[in-house]
């Protein structure tokens, strides 16, 4: 038996080709990774190890299974697999990138909904800073606008918070018929006015309420 083997091999299936040595292949310990594989290790074990959303971890599995799929592609290719054997193999690997696909774009939409809810969340937040700053002015504007509405009414009595009140209790030109009186249930903004007509809520919570609600039938 011809004992004389080419110690320099060559990995023809991958386009940046890697020169191992026959003591590479005959060595009894075990395989070393490359400084790029100790990277991605180390990077997925402190992504898994973290506080990552559920979805975003399915996510990084999704990629994986499809880097796998295209690697059988790829192995399939170089290896000149023909007749069944390739159709199973493809039929396979294409039924797999399907089920991932779907499940893709399950995962997609789960986030943009989280992102959509967390949005949300914020600009509460932020409304409620402003409205603080220009909360009298903002219920000023509510109740002209209710006011305008509801002409011909004869008995009007309007709620405002403590805060509101005392600055606007002054400034409100308004008929004899209409009262205004502090509330501590009304939010900072808000404005609650109760008539004959039929009693309205221009209180901020109620309208930010009401976007929210509109906005979850959409998500």
């Amino acid at each position: 038996m011809n004992n004389n083997v080419n110690s320099n091999a060559r990995i023809i299936s991958s386009e940046n080709a890697e020169i191992y040595t026959l003591g590479t292949f005959n060595s009894n310990q075990p395989p070393v990774q490359s400084e790029q594989m100790k990277e991605i290790a180390t990077l997925n074990d402190k992504s898994l190890n973290g506080n990552i959303d559920p979805v975003l971890i399915e996510i990084q599995k999704l990629t994986s299974q499809l880097n796998s799929i295209e690697q059988k592609v790829v192995n399939i290719e170089n290896d000149g697999i023909k007749g069944k054997d390739l159709d199973k193999q493809l039929t396979q690997a294409l039924k797999d990138l399907k089920n991932y696909a779907a499940f893709f774009e399950q995962a997609t939409f789960q986030l943009e909904t989280k992102i959509l809810k967390t949005s949300m969340s914020i600009s509460k937040k932020i409304i409620g800073v402003e409205i603080g700053e220009q909360s009298a002015n903002i219920a000023k504007v509510t109740v002209e606008n209710i006011l305008n509405k509801i002409k011909t009414a004869s008995q009007i009595t309007i709620h405002l918070n403590p805060k509101d009140y005392i600055s606007l209790k002054d400034e409100l030109n308004l008929e004899d018929f209409i009262k205004i009186q502090e509330d501590q249930n009304v939010t900072a903004g808000g404005v609650v006015i109760a008539s004959d007509l039929g009693n309205f809520d221009g209180n901020i919570e109620a309208k930010v309420q009401t976007i929210l609600e509109s906005l979850d039938t959409l998500i």
